[in-house]
């Protein structure tokens, strides 16, 4: 007998195969993990990427790592302690979801001596009510008054303040104002309209003019961004946000978060729709100096709230003069104008690094209005000057310049901006080959200023290959070179022990120079021959010929007999000189004459005598 199967166990059949199929196939597909965020307080690393959209809490240190894509589809709150991370190459983004602080303080802080209210949503009360002000427990209003429509301000005190209305009102404002002479801190914690019932609402949500965020009465959960993230139809609400990665921001709202932190050459923040709103301070969004943003159609906190404001640290202008150049007084002196937004003018000198500082400041501000100031700011020279230019009738180098201060370096390196000299030593050329010991030969020394600065510079030698000073004349010379010009300086060089010698000649740097390098392109020169190679001098003592030998030999001689006569003379002179008697010189021949005529008689006696 021949079997029949029924068609709907086939069809049954057919089915359940490729179910089976189906489910073998999602199982080796890999598929991003959907689940629930850590509740376990610890520290939780996202290696992978993973999707959160079930639960209604994060409790973890949470970290995104490296490659890995965290998607937070469903609403969180974050208690103390928690925080997320997203690390560089990681990415977070936030879709149709929110990040909620359970922790974060709701109060407000009004800011004096300007406008500043809150919203009071009355126009839920069907009849009396009361309108109670509630400041954080311990406070004290005193030294505010409160006022609304053209009722007369009434002063508060304690932390609580009752207004009693007997008949229903629409929503209105509050207008707070600070007492004259008083000068106490106001902080609205929240708004209570009390009828049968109590209807709270925080101070931050009462629609705030010119109130700031009093974060520091609770607990902000940070949110870094070091990677990428994207929030789209999202809301972070009390959030410390630090981001030095790139972020996207589609009509999500930033609420007690701000201002969001953007720093860094790589730092970008991009805002459309949304809105960034209640912020701690007086601008949403805070940028250093090199930071991008872009804000487009996106509402901020308004009124004296500022979109945004780039503030930058200390800066330094540094250039490579250091020391003093006469006493205490410094070589380089700086006026700085347009600095900040009061467009402050300040004197700066250079200390004994070549830095003088210039203090943090705003250097740009989105008005909430939708206007954009820029600081224009710059450095004057009012005197620059070193060893160089020290002299009587020499004026400082690039007197009067005015360059513009950057705000996007925190080192100004402002030489490259700036007039001064450049020194060169070209040549040392010595035209005679040999020299004799304890004699001059001419030697002649190139420079060249190719700078836009004159100087007076000082040029010294150096028998070569040593410390030891040459013996030249002039010794130590000074020359001034005007800015382009080439002087060739003649001098003479003896020495003084038989041998070979060059010269090394070189310029005096000032002792002010930190770095001579932007100064000197050519700080010495070798003595070379016409162009040649390094060369030097043979030097010996010098060798006579006959003639000059035998006329040094007369002339000694004749010296010498000289000084004969001069002494014999002398001394003749000083034996008369004892007797300073009158002498009767014809006497004194008669005498000669008469002891002559004697020893001739004594004589003839004598041979007379012999004879006989």
């Amino acid at each position: 007998m021949t079997s029949m199967r029924h068609p709907q166990s086939m069809r049954t059949g057919r089915a359940l195969a490729m179910l089976l199929a189906t489910s073998m196939l999602i199982c080796i597909i890999p598929m991003t993990n959907a689940s629930s965020a850590p509740t376990h307080g610890g520290a939780h690393n996202v290696s992978a990427d993973e999707t959160w959209n079930m639960g209604s809490e994060i409790d973890a240190v949470v970290t995104v790592e490296a490659g890995a894509t965290l998607t937070i589809a469903n609403d969180y709150t974050l208690p103390a302690g928690a925080s997320i991370t997203v690390e560089q190459g990681a990415t977070l983004r936030v879709e149709d979801g929110s990040l909620t602080s359970g922790a974060f303080s709701q109060a407000v802080r009004m800011t004096p001596n300007a406008p500043t209210s809150l919203m009071a949503n009355s126009g839920i009360a069907s009849g009396a009510f009361s309108l109670k002000i509630v400041a954080p427990t311990g406070s004290d209003m005193s030294g505010w008054s409160v006022s609304w429509d053209d009722i007369p301000a009434q002063d508060m005190s304690g932390d609580v303040h009752v207004i009693n209305f007997s008949s229903p009102k629409d929503d209105f404002q509050l207008n707070f104002s600070l007492t004259p002479g008083s000068f106490t801190d106001l902080v609205i914690d929240h708004l209570e309209i009390v009828e049968d019932t109590t209807t709270i609402t925080p101070a931050y949500l009462a629609e705030p003019i010119n109130g700031r965020m009093a974060v520091e009465l609770g607990t902000l959960f940070p949110l870094t961004i070091e990677g990428s993230a994207h929030f789209e139809q999202s809301s972070v609400i009390g959030a410390v946000v630090l981001i030095t990665g790139a972020v996207t921001s589609v009509d999500s709202h930033f609420t007690a978060s701000g201002p969001l932190n953007v720093q860094g050459d790589v730092g970008s923040l991009s805002v459309q729709g949304g809105s960034i709103t209640m912020s701690s301070t007086d601008h949403d969004v805070n940028l250093d100096g090199v930071a991008n943003l872009e804000w487009n159609g996106t509402t901020g906190t308004g009124h004296l709230i500022d979109r945004w404001e780039r503030n930058i640290a200390e800066q330094e202008i540094h250039i490579p003069i250091g020391s003093t150049c006469t006493g205490d007084y410094s070589c380089v002196h700086y006026e700085l104008t347009g600095i900040g937004p009061n467009d402050m003018t300040m004197q700066r000198s250079s200390d004994v690094e070549g830095v003088a500082e210039v203090p943090s400041r705003t250097v740009e501000i989105g008005y909430s209005d939708g206007t954009v100031w820029t600081e224009n700011a710059a450095v004057e020279i009012v005197n620059f000057r070193t060893a160089w230019n020290l002299g009587s009738g020499m004026g400082s180098w690039s007197d009067g310049v005015s360059v513009p201060l950057p705000w996007d370096v925190s080192t100004f390196e402002i030489l490259p901006h700036l007039d001064y000299p450049v020194i060169s030593v070209d040549t040392v050329n010595i035209p005679g080959e040999t020299g004799n010991v304890g004699r001059s030969i001419p030697v002649d020394i190139t420079v060249t200023n190719s700078g836009s600065e004159p100087a007076a510079i000082y040029m010294r030698c150096n028998v070569a290959g040593t410390d030891n000073y040459a013996d030249m004349t002039p010794p130590y010379t000074a020359i001034l070179l005007d800015a382009g010009e080439t002087e060739t300086l003649a001098a003479n060089w003896s020495y003084h022990s038989e041998g070979e010698a060059g010269l090394d000649c070189y310029v005096e740097e000032p002792f002010q120079f930190i770095d001579s390098t932007p100064f000197i392109s050519k700080n010495a020169a070798n003595s070379t021959r016409d162009g040649s190679e390094i060369v030097t001098v043979s030097w010996g003592n010098a060798v006579l010929d006959d003639d000059n030998a035998m006329m040094y030999m007369l002339a000694a001689l004749g010296l010498t007999v000289v000084i004969g006569l001069a002494v014999a003379i002398r001394l003749a002179t000083s034996d008369i000189g004892e007797d300073d008697r009158e002498v009767n010189h014809d006497s004194q021949d008669e005498e000669r004459v008469d002891r002559f005529a004697e020893m001739m008689d004594e004589e003839d006696e004598e041979d007379e005598d012999d004879e006989s």
